[in-house]
């Protein structure tokens, strides 16, 4: 005998059902839908280390873009069956089409073999109903109960409700009669697998099994509870010629975040942690829900009493009665939660949301599952780095890591190679330009199940993370063209501390350097460069190779730097001041007196040419300012010649826009600076001033609300002329200085 229950995957009340049925029926085999590759890895689920939510993993070893995941969560039909039968020593099988036909299949519609999948053309609908139908069977039915969502439909008949073991034939006889009524020729690859399942129902009963239990989605229950009417030779022509695939499967970790946006069975969760109160204590579902909305509103500091709770157990179960439900639905006590706890403001049931509706639960997979050597050493480098907290949570975390303590050091190494594999897991955020230190990095760590794959994938560089990581940089660098973009790898190489193959990406970085010409890209790559020598101590970085690559770098920047700057457009010229900017930066941190020499006498030829843009003439003298280089009697009289009167006031504007760029101390700490820019203003015409007002607001808004605050006092003066008595006031008092000498000595270290 051959029983057929039509199932919702991942539906509670099926599985509630389900479970009674089987007791009842007392079957001497299951036969379950799900890729029949996989079936080797049925035992597992025995395992008292196996922690659902958890999913297979079926992917072509040669080709990691054909994969796919079949997650089950606890509440699942299938996954309760397949318990149920290892429990009791019954056969258990998977009887879905394997993906390595499947995997075939793919392969041939993309070497263009026609007859593998095409599928014969469907009839045109002629009325609306045939319409709605065949676009949404199970939609039309529920448009015929009076709801709009099919998915809430099915909810409230089969999940929600109570229903005891007979609700199987009704099922069955509904999806008979709606398949009927469509009258329509499935899609070839549909009619594979339900002729593959087909077959396994007759392999069960050629083996002399008696009492078959067959667990499948509900929209393929008729095909196969009729198995009889179809021909066992029509069937086997169906599956005939496909090449097959080898694959592969393994058991991965899931979590209900993914679980509620995709299935290996096409079906989406809404909310998988209301699904597992309803299967766990269906009697206290509300109460329960509510409670865990108290106590997530707490944790915000909110205020949720338990006052609050049974108002709205009592406002979510009025609501189910008014809509004739069962129960109380999850939009019900949304709706309840949001009127009492948040008053009608559905913002502060957005804070909670992720947790409440979908859940934070990730599953777990035993150790003693076969994996291949890449994820066994990545699990011990998780657990060497101290992320293994990280490594078990869903949440998004902000994972501060103090690179002079040694297993935050691993941390880091760990995840820079990860992101160089193309394992996303940890993203760090950017640290300022003017960072005096780089001893700690902030990290933003977010874990996801299909992490899984990419380190599978991963495998193939290495049997280890950092061996795939140096093996994967030394192949990228052979295949980068770009200066920057190198730069950028050796970069990364160092901070995930692949010593291996540091050599041949500084040998590659030599050579590139050497052929190019673009000083853009050379300032590009000077910044990391500099960056890796300056605090490679802090990382216990050997960075002497990159040395001879700076010597290299900089003195060419120096020499094609000054043409660089002239005849360009003003776009170019923005971006080329910033990298200036930068390239100042960064060889003031080298502390080399050769270099700062030949910078200073860069900038300082900038300053200089003609056809440069005055942006790039500014900003280069206040570097210089900034170094003492230039005195305020030097800076003055270009101020002077700048701002006078028959000067293009726009490129007087640039001008002051790259001299003030950063700071305007230098406005309020130097009077004959100040009363030029007071006088150029002065005598501007009303008209030229509307004009220039938009460039002048972007470089006096950049000062901070002290220096603004400063400066609006001054204006109000109008010429300044700072007498001894405001000096003594605002400059240094020696006896207060010496009073907290002490203290900053304690706070630097001396």
């Amino acid at each position: 005998m051959t029983t057929v229950f039509g199932i919702r995957h991942h539906g509670p009340g099926s599985t509630k059902s389900l479970l009674r049925a089987l007791h009842k029926l007392e079957p001497d085999c299951l036969l379950i839908e799900g890729v029949k590759d996989a079936e080797a890895l049925l035992e597992h689920v025995a395992n008292v280390g196996m922690q659902p939510p958890v999913a297979l993993l079926t992917y072509n070893p040669k080709d990691f873009s054909q994969a796919i995941y079949s997650p089950f969560a606890e509440f699942s039909p299938e996954w309760q069956a397949i318990k149920y039968g290892l429990k009791r020593g019954i056969e258990v099988q998977f009887m879905d089409l394997p993906q390595e036909m499947t995997f075939g299949i793919q392969r041939a519609a993309a070497t263009a073999e026609p007859a593998l999948f095409e599928a014969e053309t469907e009839p045109i609908p002629q009325t609306a109903d045939d319409r709605k139908l065949q676009k949404d069977p199970l939609g039309y039915m529920a448009e015929l109960a009076g709801y709009t969502d099919s998915e809430r439909w099915w909810e409230v008949i089969f999940e929600e409700t109570d229903n005891q073991e007979e609700i199987f034939p009704s099922i069955v006889q509904l999806m008979r009669v709606l398949r009927e009524e469509l009258n329509r020729t499935d899609p070839l690859q549909e009619q594979r697998r339900e002729a593959f399942m087909r077959e396994t129902i007759r392999k069960a009963i050629k083996a002399g099994y008696e009492n078959i239990a067959v667990i499948c989605g509900a929209w393929h229950s008729p095909v196969l509870e009729d198995f009889e009417k179809y021909k066992s030779s029509a069937d086997k022509k169906l599956l005939k010629g496909i090449k097959k695939i080898k694959t592969k499967s393994t058991w991965v970790p899931w979590s209900y975040n993914r679980l509620s946006t995709q299935s290996g069975y096409g079906a989406g969760v809404v909310s998988p942690a209301w699904y597992k109160l309803l299967f766990t204590n269906r009697k206290e579902v509300g109460i329960r829900w509510m409670t865990k909305v108290a106590r997530l509103f707490r944790e915000k500091d909110m205020d949720a009493s338990s006052a609050h709770v049974i108002e709205a157990v009592r406002l979510a179960e009025t609501l189910a009665s008014i809509r004739e439900l069962p129960i109380a639905g999850i939009s019900e006590m949304y709706e309840a939660a949001t009127s009492i706890f948040c008053e009608g403001y559905e913002s502060q049931m957005e804070l909670i949301q992720n947790k409440l509706v979908i859940g934070d639960v990730l599953g777990k997979v035993p150790s003693e599952i076969p994996v291949i050597p890449l994820q066994q050493d990545f699990d011990k480098c998780v657990k060497s780095a101290r992320l293994t907290k990280e490594r078990n949570s869903t949440d998004e975390i902000i994972k501060e890591l103090d690179l002079r303590t040694d297993s935050n050091l691993r941390g880091s190494h760990l995840l820079h190679r990860l992101d160089l594999l193309g394992i996303k897991w940890g993203k760090a955020k950017k640290v300022s330009k003017l960072s005096k230190g780089q001893f700690k990095e902030i990290w933003k760590l977010v874990w996801k199940p299909d992490f899984a794959l990419d380190i599978i994938s991963a495998g193939m560089w290495g049997n280890s993370v950092y061996e795939a990581a140096v093996n994967f940089a030394k192949k990228k660098s052979k295949e980068i063209e770009n200066l920057p973009e190198l730069t950028q790898l050796v970069e990364v190489a160092l901070k995930a501390d692949l010593k291996e193959a540091i050599p041949q990406l500084v040998q590659q970085l030599q050579n590139l350097s050497a052929l190019t010409k673009d000083v853009d890209k050379l300032m590009m790559a000077l910044r990391p460069l500099i960056y890796a020598i300056r605090y490679g101590s802090t990382r216990k970085l050997d960075v002497s190779s990159l040395e001879q690559v700076i010597n290299q770098i900089i003195p060419r920047i120096c020499v094609l730097l000054p043409n660089a700057c002239v005849g360009i457009n003003e776009d170019f010229t923005n971006d080329l001041f910033e990298k200036i900017l930068d390239t100042n930066h960064s060889i003031s941190l080298m502390d080399d007196e050769k270099y700062l020499e030949s910078w200073n006498h860069t900038l300082d030829q900038i300053t200089r040419l003609p056809n440069v843009s005055t942006l790039l003439k500014g900003g280069c003298l206040r570097m210089l300012f900034d170094k003492n280089i230039v005195t305020v009697t030097d800076a003055a009289n270009e101020m002077y010649l700048m701002l006078s009167v028959g000067n293009d006031t726009a490129s007087a504007a640039q001008w002051l826009e790259g001299f003030l760029h950063g700071s305007g101390l230098l406005l309020i700490h130097n009077p004959d600076l100040w009363n030029i820019l007071d006088k150029w203003i002065d005598e501007m015409s009303l008209l030229t001033l509307q004009n220039l007002l938009p460039l002048l607001r972007r470089t006096f808004s950049e000062f901070s609300a002290p220096e603004k605050e400063k400066m609006m006092e001054l204006a109000k003066r109008g010429q300044v002329n700072f007498s001894k008595k405001e000096n003594k006031e605002e400059g240094f008092e020696r006896k207060r200085g010496e009073g907290v000498l002490p203290t900053v000595k304690l706070l630097l270290g001396l």
